[in-house]
């Protein structure tokens, strides 16, 4: 067998930068909504899956939108169901799924913390780049999304 892996240091760079900087602002980001009395941003991420999907997605749909596990998106789920951000229905296409929705007060929790959010996220993110920089950015996240993009 043979040794491990190189990578060239600039990407190596680029790996650890982009790991420390996403850790760093997600921090920042959470840190603002309990500061504001919101919702935390784990919840804030559910919501606005739904609301981005027109207030209501299939379970598992839901779940290839989040980086979270099948049983942690069920219990946060249900925790949100309990705090009536959400509600869960039977799905009418499929008998074992469920429909997850977004409920009145769960839009207007969305409303209010991406107030909050969004001004973190232009403050720590979107400020401290060039045009130039987001365009690159943006292209290169895209691509490392799709892998059927051309390198």
């Amino acid at each position: 067998m043979s040794g491990p892996l190189r990578i060239e240091a600039d990407r190596m760079d680029a790996w650890v930068g982009f790991l420390h900087a996403h850790a760093q602002i997600l921090k920042k980001l959470a840190d603002d909504l309990d500061a504001a009395g919101q919702i935390p941003l784990g919840t804030y991420d559910v919501l606005v899956q739904l609301s981005e999907a027109g207030g209501a997605l299939r379970h598992r749909d839901l779940l290839d939108r989040l980086l979270i596990s099948q049983p942690g998106l069920s219990r946060k789920v249900e925790r949100l169901e309990v705090a009536g951000l959400v509600e869960r229905r039977p799905d009418p296409q499929d008998g074992r799924g469920v429909i997850v929705k977004l409920s009145r007060a769960g839009r207007a929790a969305l409303r209010s913390a991406a107030k909050v959010h969004m001004a973190g996220v232009d403050r720590e993110f979107a400020q401290r780049l060039t045009d130039q920089e987001a365009s690159v950015l943006a292209a290169v996240f895209r691509r490392l999304r799709d892998p059927d993009q051309p390198l």
